[in-house]
This record gives structure tokens, C-alpha cells and sequence, in this order.
């Protein structure tokens, strides 16, 4: 492991360097900011571009909020095939955490931590440190346990939206339609040659004022008559309230359309049901803690699962772990011939099925333990993907899939913090 301090501007650029990581065949990349600038995207946008066609996985965990995003912004993220990810700024919750990391599996990897903002003045002029940590192919479990510890710190801030969700952000103001540093001009203005260029029919944000401000889509059918002026007002008047009738019918039959519905993004104000709390609510123990004898759940990623000879369709806890887990399957008593069964309650995260299957075999070997279900089989359960398993009563547990393309995979395994012994697969205890 190498780690470097540099300085802003005087070594190096923030900008710079993104830009150049950007352009490894890395399998996936973190880029962590609470607070982002339209002009931060901007400066490396088309780089994330070109990376996406090389590496399998571009995560953007950004804050957001009124002043600095955009609706546009998110949109070319998602456009650009970002997985995208937000956490809502506002006082007494925001997110200061800014890290990137570039993970490659059986190459060179970095973490760079930085105070620099994501902006254009942050990536490249204001002068800040960088550290900068390298990660050589065989330090590949150093590197894991430090990319864990910077994910489980932010990863449960922030919360994967879709394009429905950034339209409702819009709609709700909590960020606008797009960011311009440009004056926008007073309606008194619109009749003289100010010079300013004119927008019309957006929600800007405009950076000298800090005001939201809106303009009339077609003042030109407005009729007016100068003399008296009333009338002038009163045609005004109208004109207004037809405009922003029609705008309200639009918005109101755009927003039906939608998949999404303004109770969906309860999550992104940090609303979370009673479940999710206790998930989140539950330690994990470090190995030096561990107690076997009372642990109620086990959270572990999944072995290949062979569909062919010996072991086919078994889920396997190794050697190193199972030894330890015989009062987990209420000791050994309840095997006979090595061999146990149980009930497991299956839920499928992906899209929330449900299984339950009451023979369960738990079998005894001398490589550890190997769970056969016919219900899992049925699920097609993958490498990687997490199994948490809750003891609920005797010969009777809880079983969740949680797939390694949904958005609770990020929470969960950063949970899997222990090795296993001789593979790659993690697991957490609780």
C-alpha cells in the first residue's frame, strides 16, 4: 500500500486526476460528494462517457439541494448509465463525506479522500489536500476492508433514484430545472434592450440573487391597451391565472403518468419503516467479539451454486465458520447421521417473493456445512449474492435473498466484514 499527500493546485488537480482514472478498464467506481456543483459534472462528464463503455459500474452517491442541482444534471447522469444515488441537504442533515475510489479485482486500485467540493472551482482551482492510497493486486483485502469502512459510513445516507424520482425532486423544490449564473431579467426589462438573455418556461436558480424566479411563457397574445391602464392589468391578470391553470393540469397529468408518487421518495428524507430501523439498528460484531453461542443471524455472500453431481444445488457454510455454528442449528442433538432439517421462510428481495419449505437438509461434512432447498434451488440463488439467515425458534429461520443488482445490496454487504478462510466470500454475524 502507497499513500500520497498532495496539494491543490500546486502538485495536482482533483479534475485531473478523475479524468485520468476514468480511463482505466476498472470493474467498479465509487465517486462520494455531499455537495455537488452542475459545474463539477460538467468538467468530466463526457470522461464518464468514455468510461462507462470500459468499466462495468459507474456509482454516484451525491447531496443534493435547491441552490446547487439541477434536474438536468441528474438526468445526464442517468442518461450516461450512472447508478445514481442521493441524499437530500437540508440543516441538521447533510452529508460531508467526499471519497473516490476505483476498484479493480485482480488489478491496481486507489482511494483518493479529499476536502475538495465537486465543483469546477473544487476539482481544479481551490487549493485543498488529496490523499491519494494505492492498492496493489495482492493488498486486495486491505484495500476491501478500507472501502467497506468508507461505504458503511455514507452508503445508508444515500438512496438509488430513478428518473420518475428526479421529476418529483423537481416538482417538489428540492432542486431545479437547471442552474444558470446568467441575470434573468425583470418583466419591466422584457421592453427595453437589456442585453440579457431571456428564459422562458424553466425554474432557474439564479446564483447573483438567490431567488427562485419565473417568466410568462407568450406575453405576445397578452392584449394590451395603454390607455387606461387598467385594462392593461387587468388582461395581465388573466392571462396569468389561464397560464398557470393550464401549467397546473399539465403538471397534475404528468405526475399520474408516473411510476413514481411523492410517498416513494418518504426514503429520501430519511422516512424509514419499522423494519428497516431495527435492520439498521442491529451491531455487527468484530471477530475478536464474536459470540457464537448467542448469535441470531448470519449474513453471508453466496458460493457458486453447481446445478450438476456432487453438491449441486447446496448452499455451503465453509469448515472455518461451521464448526462454530452447531447451537445455530440447535446443537447436536438435532442431527442424525449428520444430517438436520428445518423450516426456512424465504423472501426473494428482487422482486419480494415468497417460499417456504419445511425439509430443509442441513448436512454435516467434513468441508462444513451444505443447506439444501429445493424452494432456493427453484430462486436460482448466484455468486454473491447475500443470504441473511434469522433464527427465529428451534428448527426454524428466516431466510432473505438480497440480489447483488438491488439497492439494499449495497447496505448489507457492507455488514460482511470478516473473510472467510481461503475464498473471497465475506460475512457478518449479529
Amino acid at each position: 500500500m502507497e499513500v500520497k499527500f498532495l496539494n491543490q493546485p500546486k502538485e495536482v488537480k482533483l479534475g485531473d486526476i478523475l479524468k485520468e482514472r476514468l480511463k482505466g478498464d476498472f470493474d467498479e467506481v465509487y465517486m462520494i460528494a455531499g455537495m455537488v456543483k452542475d459545474t463539477g459534472v460538467e468538467d468530466i462528464y463526457e470522461d464518464i462517457l468514455e468510461a462507462v463503455k470500459t468499466i462495468q459500474k459507474i456509482n454516484m452517491c451525491i447531496g443534493i439541494d435547491r441552490k446547487n442541482t439541477s434536474k438536468d444534471m441528474l438526468m445526464k447522469l442517468l442518461d450516461a448509465g450512472c447508478n445514481l444515488n442521493v441524499h437530500i441537504n437540508v440543516d441538521g442533515s447533510k452529508v460531508e463525506s467526499r471519497a473516490f475510489i476505483f476498484e479493480k479485482e485482480n488489478g491496481i486500485s486507489y482511494i483518493y479522500v479529499t476536502g475538495a467540493k465537486f465543483s469546477s472551482g473544487g476539482l481544479f482551482e481551490n487549493a485543498c489536500l488529496i490523499t491519494e492510497i494505492k492498492y496493489d493486486p495482492s493488498e486486495g483485502k486491505s484495500f476491501e476492508t478500507a472501502k467497506n469502512n468508507i461505504l458503511q459510513g455514507v452508503v445508508s445516507e444515500f438512496h438509488q433514484i430513478d428518473r420518475d424520482e428526479v421529476i418529483l425532486l423537481a416538482e417538489k423544490g428540492e432542486i431545479v430545472a437547471r442552474i444558470t449564473e446568467r441575470k434573468i431579467p425583470r418583466i419591466t426589462e422584457m421592453y427595453g434592450a437589456s442585453g440579457v438573455e431571456q428564459v422562458i418556461g424553466e425554474q432557474i436558480y439564479d446564483e447573483s440573487t438567490s431567488t427562485q424566479t419565473f417568466n410568462f411563457d407568450d406575453l405576445a397574445d397578452i392584449e394590451i391597451d395603454l390607455e387606461p391602464g387598467i385594462v392593461m392589468r387587468k388582461n395581465v391578470e388573466l392571462a396569468a391565472e389561464s397560464e398557470a391553470k393550464k401549467e397546473k393540469e399539465e403538471r397534475e397529468k404528468m405526475l399520474k403518468s408516473l411510476k413514481k408518487t411523492e410517498s416513494d421518495l418518504d426514503k429520501l428524507y430519511g422516512k424509514k419503516d419499522a423494519a428497516e430501523e431495527t435492520k439498521r439498528k442491529a451491531a455487527i460484531r468484530m471477530s475478536d467479539e464474536i459470540d457464537f453461542e448467542n448469535m441470531t443471524t448470519l449474513i453471508i455472500e453466496s458460493n457458486k451454486i453447481i446445478e450438476k453431481g456432487a453438491g449441486a444445488g447446496e448452499f455451503k457454510l465453509p469448515k472455518s465458520l461451521a464448526d462454530n455454528m452447531i447451537n445455530y442449528f440447535d446443537g447436536e442433538d438435532a442431527f442424525s447421521q449428520n444430517k438436520a432439517v428445518v423450516r426456512f421462510d424465504i423472501l426473494d428481495n428482487k422482486d419480494n417473493t415468497e417460499a417456504v419449505d419445511e425439509h430443509v437438509e442441513v448436512i454435516r461434512t467434513d468441508k462444513g456445512i451444505s443447506i439444501k432447498s429445493e424452494a432456493l434451488i427453484k430462486l436460482e440463488l448466484t455468486e454473491g449474492d447475500i443470504v441473511r439467515l434469522i433464527k427465529e425458534g428451534e428448527k426454524t429461520y428466516k431466510c432473505e435473498i438480497i440480489r447483488k443488482e438491488t439497492e439494499e445490496y449495497n447496505i448489507w454487504s457492507c455488514y460482511c466484514v470478516h473473510s472467510v478462510r481461503g475464498q473471497k466470500r465475506k460475512y457478518g454475524i449479529i
